[in-house]
């Protein structure tokens, strides 16, 4: 599975997920991409083939509403919760991406809430 983590989740995050084996790319790391919208964002993911990976749950579950409403294929949304998961805490939010992507359908159009490793 391919990945884009938005831009609250450090590269470093990115990093650790590319040694183990998944295809990452994260917002905070490159220029190129730094400063787009969240529709933006999701477009480029899904030009990509990527799932988006983000805390900003309002904004990108508004965003796959609309993609429904369009009848819009989409490649998926995993939603971190900061309650559960703090951005600092990179090796605990590295596992658990590992352990959810491994259990998501790579079909997409889904929406998931990132879950404690098991």
């Amino acid at each position: 599975m391919k990945l884009l983590l938005d831009e609250q989740i450090s590269g470093k995050v990115a990093e650790r997920l590319r040694r183990r084996g998944l295809d990452t790319i994260a917002v905070s790391a490159d220029p190129a991409i730094r400063g787009m919208t969240d529709p933006e964002l999701f477009a480029l993911a899904q030009e990509q083939g990527r799932t988006v990976v983000t805390y900003n749950r309002a904004d990108f579950e508004a965003i796959v509403r609309e993609y429904a409403s369009a009848g819009t294929e989409h490649h998926g949304l995993l939603i971190v919760s900061p309650a559960r998961f703090s951005s600092w805490e990179f090796s605990r939010l590295v596992e658990a991406v590992v352990a959810q992507v491994a259990g998501l359908s790579s079909r997409g159009n889904f929406v998931a809430w990132l879950d404690e490793p098991r």
